[in-house]
């Protein structure tokens, strides 16, 4: 009886190893949901800044584009829908002499305007000049992210002379836990635009 009791005394029972074992695996299984947890978390928050980006980008075109416009003019290609399919403005740039300087008095380019076009189609904002068109922006939807519609570009006159670009971009951004919507606008005021 006293071998029995100095073994026991020694060692392990099979209880113990078994509770140090569901306690190891709840641990185990508590680290690795964490860690799911967290690369969702990075996911979602990488696309998100890949959108900023894109859209940053493509706002950034915009704007060096219409700091140049002579001449601005909206067209809407579905006015009397209560969405709108598909929103364009074409901008027209100055003229310039077979030196590359802008003629003096500044006047529109005709034949090379710049046409940009919010196809909710396709979920593509696309510039088109110089006889070549390039998508700037993927995953444009046609609603805001509180599922009203919206008109991409707006030219007003804030002032006697001065004219605004007001553009408005909601942007996609599919993951795994559904689909988020993110609104974006910038206003830019046109430095030499006529309407």
């Amino acid at each position: 009886m006293t071998g029995g009791r100095r073994c026991r005394h020694c060692g392990t029972t099979l209880l113990e190893v078994l509770m140090a074992t569901a306690i190891a695996g709840v641990a185990i299984a508590l680290l690795v949901s964490t860690q799911v947890l967290v690369l969702r978390n990075y996911e979602r928050t990488a696309r998100h800044n890949t959108a900023n980006r894109a859209v940053y980008n493509a706002l950034r075109e915009i704007r060096e584009v219409a700091w140049q416009a002579i001449h601005v003019q909206e067209l809407l290609q579905q006015p009397n829908t209560a969405r709108i399919t598909s929103s364009a403005i074409t901008l027209l740039m100055p003229a310039r002499d077979p030196n590359g300087q802008i003629r003096i008095p500044p006047q529109p380019n005709l034949q090379n305007p710049v046409r940009l076009v919010a196809n909710f189609g396709n979920g593509q904002l696309v510039m088109a000049h110089n006889g070549w068109s390039r998508v700037l922006l993927t995953n444009l939807v046609n609603t805001t992210p509180d599922g009203a519609p919206y008109a991409p570009f707006t030219v007003q006159q804030v002032a006697p002379g001065i004219i605004a670009l007001h553009v408005r971009l909601s942007v996609r951004i599919p993951h795994a836990s559904g689909t988020q919507h993110i609104a974006y606008e910038e206003t830019i005021l046109l430095r030499n635009a006529q309407r």
